[in-house]
């Protein structure tokens, strides 16, 4: 009995890790998606605005 709670307790770390791992790839895509909109937008709408006033 007491080693089929160590497997449990083994598994379960492994599946709390891949749930953590998979949260933290989930954020990072969030505040990558964030950086990219307040970054790279208003440097295409200026990049626009120089092409389109040529």
């Amino acid at each position: 009995m007491i080693a089929v709670f160590e497997e449990l307790g083994e598994t379960s770390g492994l599946i709390i890790g891949l749930i953590m791992a998979l949260i933290i790839m989930g954020l990072i895509g969030y505040a990558l998606t964030n950086v990219r909109e307040a970054v790279v937008s208003p440097i295409f709408r200026f990049i626009k605005k120089m092409v389109s006033r040529k």
